[in-house]
């Protein structure tokens, strides 16, 4: 996430320096040293939040028009009284990007990498400044404050697809949280933190498919391989139709995969998932316990099912 120092460099150039300013300028205004000031300009740069032009021997920077630059100087501008910069660096951008609704104290410790104690000590300091407001046990941004969920996710977004772009070519995020995500690309993609998934990873459970469409990645630091669970869920996030479904009723088959177990993983991607995943898993179990007597939307007839099965020598 962003650092204080990078917010203040955003936070004036939304407000200060709306046309630009001189990397050395910035540096004297802000009473940093100028190798402090580049590393700070040079990171924003990259992540292409602002632009560093070269003009007459100087560095010129400006906001870029990226999504959450755009946010944030909306932001900006319209609280100047607000430090921004010194509220909301580091994690508690995590925070305020699962704050679009209301929250507890536990979920944002759960779904963050955020401690207990931080979690509670941030939400204090947001707290005394009027930014988030408390009801029994729930959390939530004031309503002059709910941008601020929409520049974290804007940011999350952004960063994720920025990061993508460095590994790959054509990338289409499908699904994200704040330290995970799952997108196509036409591309091969090798780097250590992406893990391949979809309908090209059904072939290690023996149902090998003739045709090759996108590539498939889930971006983690925490994983060191994706489980069938994990792999059916991806499948319905990319395509929720019958035959993604059926692909999906074939996994479950294959690996035997538990129910509960199944359902516990898809609550976890449900969180930000416009499906619903958790729903969608039980019908598709309910569907093989019942032998095809239980048949939602999209699922085959038994009998075709079964045939279909009998291809991948996956017995019904």
């Amino acid at each position: 996430m962003l650092s204080e120092p990078e917010l203040t460099v955003l936070s004036y150039l939304s407000t200060e320096g709306v046309d630009g300013v001189v990397q050395r300028e910035l540096a004297d205004t802000l009473e940093w040293d100028p190798s402090h000031t580049s590393r700070v300009v040079s990171n924003l740069a990259e992540l292409r939040l602002v632009t560093r032009e070269q003009q007459h021997g100087r560095y010129r920077v400006s906001l870029s028009n990226a999504e959450p630059a755009e946010r944030f100087a909306d932001l900006a501008r319209e609280f100047p009284h607000v430090d921004f910069a010194g509220l909301i660096a580091g994690s508690t951008i995590q925070l305020l990007y699962h704050l679009d609704t209301e929250r507890t104290a536990a979920e944002l410790t759960d779904w963050t990498d955020v401690s207990r104690a931080t979690v509670y000590r941030r939400l204090k300091q947001l707290r005394n400044v009027g930014i988030v407001t408390k009801r029994d046990s729930r959390f939530a941004l004031t309503s002059q404050f709910q941008g601020l969920a929409a520049f974290a996710r804007s940011l999350v977004r952004h960063m994720h697809r920025q990061e993508a772009r460095d590994h790959a070519t054509g990338v289409r995020l499908i699904w994200m949280d704040v330290d995970e995500y799952l997108f196509s690309c036409p591309t091969d993609v090798t780097a250590s933190l992406f893990h391949r998934t979809g309908p090209d990873v059904l072939e290690q459970y023996g149902i090998p498919l003739l045709t090759r469409e996108e590539q498939y990645y889930f971006r983690s630091e925490d994983r060191t391989e994706l489980t069938p669970e994990d792999l059916v869920c991806h499948l319905l996030l990319i395509d929720d139709g019958a035959r993604y479904r059926s692909y999906c009723l074939l996994l479950i088959i294959a690996s035997e995969i538990n129910t509960e177990a199944l359902t516990e993983t898809a609550g976890r991607y449900d969180r930000e998932s416009d499906l619903n995943l958790t729903e969608t898993v039980q019908a598709l179990c309910t569907y093989l316990e019942s032998s095809g007597d239980v048949a939602g939307e999209k699922l085959p007839e038994w009998d075709t099912f079964k045939s279909n099965a009998a291809d991948y020598d996956i017995s019904v």
